[in-house]
């Protein structure tokens, strides 16, 4: 049975950047109504860290001080070939509120916004699945089907999904923060283009005995990249890109200290238990478009990028929040729709000039040799964004050619109130 509802902005994709996008939305006067088609939150994600320059974004929706409550703030990347240290950058250099890197899992960013929303009487609707997209008398209408859960029967007892009823949604907009296999964006017909090559890591959370160094750790070797990431005391995340999907060994202790052994000989602490291990693919895509008329895409729906930098959730971050602002102005303050397109335009130049080489990374006078044989890659693994790229990279004596419009940052006020 059909049921119809209505709703300024439906937002699909109850992950860090939908739930980001509806609370602004919430904070704006906009009424959001959230769906996501799973039953709760990820428990588990690759997704670690949020750049100072998304904390000055996330400190508009009040969020900063619960996360930095539940993170480690890191203040240093260095960058190391095998076992030498070649480079290192310190983000408490940095003039802004927040002069560090923050380190906090995916699934507790979503919990925090989560409780955010709650606050404001705007809840998850979990269970949900966007089944079609369309236009009707000039208005978007969106179908929304509640799924339940039922036996499947004999003779093996197992539960499958099922339609149990489906509503209409007729928002004056619909944002897709879907990720990957974003329906939004396959409803909207909006293609996914290649941009490169794309890297796949074998990742594990682990236990270690020994000293955890207390800063993020980049190895940069000939065609692979390893990093790691300290989290609570005794405890760290391992990500190593290899060749292909079989060399993942998830449970193999064995494996993992080999791999540690090999790809960075600096690590002097042994892993004791591993918590949890995946296999992460990560193709370098981005969408042809990042929306027109009535849908819009953020974050992962709308690009991907390979992983240490943690580009593509950071950007999905400030993204929610700029669609957020330009839905409401168009709504309530009589903005004009070409905001919208104005945003798609500038976010996708700024993506296509950074999966595409459109970045020119140049070292300075002076640069080491090894700096400049890898400033490209540097850059690639600095999670960092925004105005606090270039002094970062000026640290290991390495500058940026800002090619493509950064209006997107610009028009950000915090940016300007940090300064």
């Amino acid at each position: 049975m059909a049921r119809h509802t209505d709703s300024e902005v439906l937002v699909v994709g109850a992950g860090p950047v939908g739930l980001v996008a509806a609370l602004f939305l919430e904070q704006y006067g906009v009424q959001a109504t959230i769906v996501d088609e799973h039953q709760r939150t990820n428990q588990h994600s690759s997704a670690l860290a949020i750049h100072s320059h998304t904390l000055r974004t996330l400190d508009e929706a009040g969020l900063s001080d619960a996360l930095i409550a539940a993170g480690r703030k890191l203040t240093r990347v260095a960058y190391y070939e095998a076992g030498t240290r070649r480079a290192e950058i310190d983000f408490s250099r940095l003039d802004t509120p927040h002069p560090y890197l923050l380190v906090v899992r995916q699934s507790v960013l979503e919990k925090i916004v989560e409780e955010a929303l709650r606050r404001k009487n705007r809840k998850v609707q979990w269970s949900r699945r966007l089944q079609s997209l369309s236009v009707d008398g000039g208005r978007l209408q969106a179908d929304v089907a509640t799924l339940d859960q039922v036996s499947l029967g004999y003779p093996v007892a197992s539960t499958g999904w099922v339609v149990a009823r489906t509503e209409t949604v007729r928002p004056s907009y619909v944002i897709g923060a879907d990720g990957y296999h974003s329906a939004v964006r396959r409803l909207a017909g909006i293609e996914m283009d290649e941009r490169g090559a794309g890297q796949i890591f074998s990742i594990y959370e682990v236990e270690a005995s020994g000293e955890l160094p207390g800063e993020v750790r980049v190895t940069l070797e000939r065609e692979l990249t390893s990093v790691y990431w300290p989290l609570e005391e005794g405890r760290c995340r391992w990500g190593f890109q290899i060749s292909s999907a079989s060399e993942h060994e998830p449970s193999s202790m064995a494996r993992l200290r080999d791999l540690i052994a090999t790809r960075t000989p600096w690590c002097a602490a042994q892993p004791t238990q591993i918590y949890w291990s995946t296999l992460a693919s990560f193709p370098s895509r981005l969408a042809r478009t990042l929306g027109s008329g009535t849908a819009w895409l953020a974050g992962d729906a709308a690009h991907l990028a390979a992983p240490v930098g943690v580009q593509s959730m950071n950007s999905g971050l400030v993204e929610a929040r700029e669609l957020a602002s330009r839905m409401a102005k168009i709504q309530h303050a009589s903005g004009a729709p070409s905001l919208l397109d104005e945003f798609g335009t500038e976010t996708h130049k700024r993506w296509e000039w950074l999966l595409d080489g459109g970045l020119a990374v140049r070292a300075l006078p002076g640069a080491p040799p090894w700096v400049q044989q890898n400033g490209a890659r540097i850059f690639a693994c600095l999670p960092a964004s925004g105005d606090d790229v270039e002094p970062l990279l000026r640290q290991v004596d390495l500058t940026v050619n800002w090619k493509a419009s950064t209006r997107l940052e610009e028009d950000n006020p915090s940016r300007h109130a940090a300064r």
